[in-house]
């Protein structure tokens, strides 16, 4: 499982967190509406997704509120996003009849920034819930509108406080697959071009990495619904894979982007349509070697059986792959993702079919014979002492035998070695 946490870098293991980003006052004190339309040659999704949106238009510029003068509007948004600001006044607000729908009703309605601005901070604090819960306000389609326009604000303020509010939604697993059905995927679109957006004026935009994370954040959802939606989201997983390439790229968003990627790749296995998007996209992305997620995604696809010989004639992969194999540097990081990629490899060349391809690649065969006289100078005796023992093993009982050694650098690097070993002897063979 993965540890939905926030702020910072992606973690893994332990039970999700279920609480938002923290909350946020305001002192005292333009928009546009929705526009949907009827065409006689619309389907009927469309016509009915056209009707909503008409219904939203009308709920939108209704309301008691827009009949108050601009000034007192935003006083009361004001008081309203310090209230929310206190943990223990959110739910109890999110209770009142009307009060999110009427926050909302006047980022369409402003023609100012500022009130928009208040606005999308009253909802970001609203959107934190308290220790034991987290709002279920992804079923307002009202405030999933907002939110959308709210994220394409100019203002980089108002962008990130809608995108954590987003973020504080999607803590939820029945949240997420609302957010991500929401008018067939317009919630993932503007979080992906948000991601994908390589600004050099950006680069320290939080919205860009608050984004990331949510995407990250969703991904780790236990309802396959919204994994499946989000891995065949039409760009989604190549955009992940450009930004890992970007110049003007934070390293907080490459690293949320490579842990979707590398989280997406234990979940998405053959029959799936969505598996050649990903195994493109891995490609794009074997230049990431800051972590090791890239490297882990090419070995969990590889650890499915049915999923080695689709890999191994998938155009490029390969090359990237054997590339991650050959990774230079001595630090701890790089090493990872060395031992990662070379798995990949040995878990390839069980297959007979793809044995057949790794055996004629030229960077394959240098990875593994490189990585058996890398892993023999370090463990040369302890390999040796073991060699004669693990060469009566049939696969089982050597799979077992490298279970029982996870989490014993030593003994797992050990195991490894003598599988290269074994690897490169078939590849040789095959040829």
């Amino acid at each position: 499982n993965y540890n939905r946490v926030k702020p910072g870098t992606p973690a893994f293991g332990g039970r999700a967190s279920f609480r938002g980003k923290g909350g946020s006052g305001v002192g005292g004190g333009g928009g546009g509406n929705i526009h949907g339309s009827f065409n006689s040659d619309m389907s009927d999704d469309a016509k009915k997704d056209s009707a909503k949106r008409l219904e939203l238009a009308s709920r939108a510029t209704s309301g008691s509120g827009l009949y108050m003068t601009e000034a007192a509007r935003f006083n009361t948004i004001a008081t309203l996003t310090n209230l929310a600001a206190l943990e223990s006044n959110r739910m109890s607000m999110l209770l009142e009849p009307g009060l999110l729908d009427n926050i909302c009703r006047a980022v369409h309605n402003e023609h100012s920034d500022v009130p928009k601005q208040c606005s999308a901070l009253a909802i970001m604090n609203l959107s934190n819930g308290d220790m034991d819960n987290v709002p279920e306000m992804a079923s307002n389609d009202m405030v999933l509108e907002t939110l959308l326009k709210l994220i394409r604000e100019v203002n980089p303020e108002t962008r990130r406080n809608a995108v954590v509010t987003i973020f504080n939604i999607a803590c939820s697993d029945l949240n997420t697959v609302r957010l991500a059905r929401y008018r067939d995927g317009m919630i993932l679109e503007a979080l992906t071009e948000l991601v994908g957006s390589d600004d050099p004026v950006r680069l320290h935009d939080e919205a860009r990495a608050n984004a990331a994370e949510t995407l990250f954040n969703m991904a780790c959802s236990d309802i396959s619904e919204t994994t499946d939606r989000m891995a065949n989201h039409a760009g989604l997983l190549e955009c992940l894979a450009v930004v890992l390439r970007g110049e003007h790229t934070g390293l907080e968003v490459k690293m949320y982007c490579s842990a979707t990627l590398r989280r997406m790749a234990e979940l998405i296995r053959h029959p799936m349509i969505a598996q050649g998007a990903l195994l493109s996209a891995l490609v794009k992305a074997a230049t990431w070697t800051s972590t090791d997620c890239i490297a882990e995604a090419f070995r969990a696809q590889a650890s499915e059986p049915e999923n080695c010989v689709i890999m191994a004639h998938h155009h490029g992969l390969l090359n990237a792959l054997s590339r991650l194999a050959l990774t230079s540097g001595d630090d701890a990081d790089v090493d990872k993702v060395r031992r990662a990629a070379v798995g990949a490899i040995e878990l390839m060349s069980r297959q007979d079919e793809a044995r057949a391809l790794l055996a004629h690649n030229e960077g394959i065969i240098m990875a593994l014979t490189k990585a058996s006289y890398g892993d023999e100078g370090s463990l040369r005796d302890e390999s040796l002492t073991r060699q004669s023992m693990m060469s009566e093993m049939d696969e089982a009982t050597f799979d077992q035998s490298y279970e029982r050694l996870e989490g014993d650098e030593d003994g797992e690097a050990s195991v490894q070695s003598r599988r290269i070993q074994v690897a490169l002897k078939n590849l040789v063979s095959a040829m």
